[in-house]
């Protein structure tokens, strides 16, 4: 019979100075000059320890959980949130759609000592499961080219990994819009979450390959539209 060694909570008012350690071994692939961006500020850690770890967030939710064992020690932890900045950049009305769509997983670790148990994939479990309940339809992650046995990991646990310069490339109502490469030396990573949903590659004349949403078979060439507007009425 297997042991249960931990369990997976939200973030509870406390956590937070774990969850800054956690967050420096998830950083630890990083060069410098990303981490200042990608370090989880005083503000959400602030949040985490006095009030726990959801978050309001614009276009939608964010969300920190940690993995505790018996004695209710953190020694794992993963956050979730819409990907705020590029949501930004898109027109009011399309800016929802994507809310709901995309979710980005910020960060993923576990504590040195309890690594190769599993806690990994129950945190990760515990996210999939929620954002499925929510519609979300994509989830991604940022990991360093350099961090080969973390790329390997997510693949294992059914991520795309998009070459160099390969966007991601959405349909909407409002037309075509993409998460590209950002050339900060991280592999960008893709995971649908709803049944029926794949993530296929294509390649352009000129040798120009993309990634897109379908809830086709690879030959129908059917792109995934999102809806960017109101539902319509009945």
């Amino acid at each position: 019979m297997e042991i249960l060694t931990h369990r997976v909570r939200i973030a509870a008012p406390g956590d937070g100075e774990a969850v800054g350690l956690l967050a420096a071994v998830a950083l630890e692939h990083t060069d410098e000059a990303t981490q200042g961006r990608a370090r989880p500020g005083r503000d959400l850690l602030g949040h985490i320890e006095t009030r726990g770890g959801i978050i309001r967030a614009r276009h939608g939710h964010a969300i920190c959980r940690v993995a505790a064992d018996q004695q209710d020690k953190v020694i794992g932890m993963i956050h979730v949130a819409p990907p705020m900045s590029w949501i930004d950049e898109h027109p009011m009305a399309l800016r929802p759609a994507l809310g709901r769509t995309v979710v980005e997983l910020g960060m993923l670790a576990v504590d040195p000592g309890h690594q190769g148990r599993g806690i990994g994939r129950s945190l990760l479990a515990v996210v999939e499961e929620d954002e499925r309940a929510r519609g979300t339809e994509v989830l991604f992650a940022k990991v360093a080219w350099t961090n080969w046995a973390s790329l390997r990991w997510h693949r294992n646990q059914g991520f795309t990994v998009a070459a160099p310069d390969e966007a991601l490339l959405l349909y909407t109502s409002e037309g075509e819009t993409s998460l590209v490469d950002l050339k900060d030396g991280h592999a960008l990573l893709y995971k649908p979450m709803q049944s029926g949903i794949r993530i296929l590659r294509t390649r352009l004349p000129g040798d120009v390959a993309f990634l897109y949403l379908s809830s086709l078979p690879a030959h129908s060439g059917h792109r995934r539209l999102i809806n960017a507007g109101s539902p319509a009425p009945n």
